[in-house]
C-alpha cells in the first residue's frame, strides 16, 4: 500500500500541476499567436501572388495588342506592295503604248492586259488595306473585352477569293 501523503505534499503536487497547466496554457497561447502570424504571412503571400498574376495578365494583353499590330503591319506591307506593283505595271504599260515602239510589232493586246492587271492589283491591294484596318480594329476591341473570337469565315473567304483570282490569272495567261 501506498503511504499516505501529507497535505503539504498534496498541496505541493497540486501547485506543480497547476503550474504545469499554466505553462501548457501559455505554450498553447504562444502556438496560437504563431499560427496567427503564419496565417497573416500566408495572406500577404496570397496578395502578392494576386498582384503578380494581375501583372502577368496586363503583360499578356500588351503582348496580344502587339501581335495584333504586327499582323496589321504585315497586311499593310502586302497591300502597299500590291498597290505599288500595280501602279508600276499600269503606268509602264501606258508608257510603252504611247511610245508605239512595241505597238508596231503587235504588242498592243499584251500591254492592254498588263495595264488591266496593274489596275486589278491596285484594287486588290486597296481591298487588303481596308480589310486589314477592319481586322485590326475589330481584334483590338475583342482583346480589350477579353473575348477574342478568330475570324475563320473572313479569312477563308479572303483566301478563297485570292485563290480564285490566281486560277483565273493562270487560265488567262494560258489561253490569252
Amino acid at each position: 500500500m501506498e503511504p499516505e501523503r501529507s497535505s503539504n505534499e498534496m498541496s505541493q503536487e497540486r501547485t506543480n500541476l497547476s503550474e504545469h497547466r499554466t505553462d501548457l496554457s501559455e505554450h498553447r497561447t504562444g502556438l496560437s499567436e504563431h499560427r496567427t502570424e503564419l496565417s497573416e504571412h500566408r495572406t500577404d503571400l496570397s496578395e502578392h501572388r494576386t498582384e503578380l498574376s494581375e501583372g502577368r495578365s496586363d503583360l499578356s494583353a500588351v503582348r496580344s495588342h502587339l501581335a495584333n499590330e504586327r499582323t496589321h503591319l504585315a497586311y499593310m506591307r502586302t497591300g502597299i506592295s500590291l498597290v505599288s506593283l500595280g501602279i508600276t505595271m499600269n503606268r509602264f504599260s501606258w508608257f510603252l503604248m504611247e511610245n508605239k515602239a512595241i505597238s508596231r510589232h503587235g504588242g498592243r493586246p499584251f500591254l492592254d492586259d498588263a495595264k488591266n492587271t496593274g489596275l486589278g492589283m491596285v484594287i486588290l491591294g486597296s481591298a487588303m488595306l481596308i480589310w486589314s484596318l477592319y481586322r485590326y480594329s475589330h481584334t483590338a476591341k475583342q482583346i480589350d473585352a477579353h473575348h477574342y473570337l478568330p475570324a475563320h469565315r473572313s479569312v477563308r473567304a479572303f483566301t478563297l477569293a485570292l485563290i480564285l483570282i490566281g486560277i483565273v490569272s493562270v487560265l488567262w495567261m494560258i489561253v490569252g
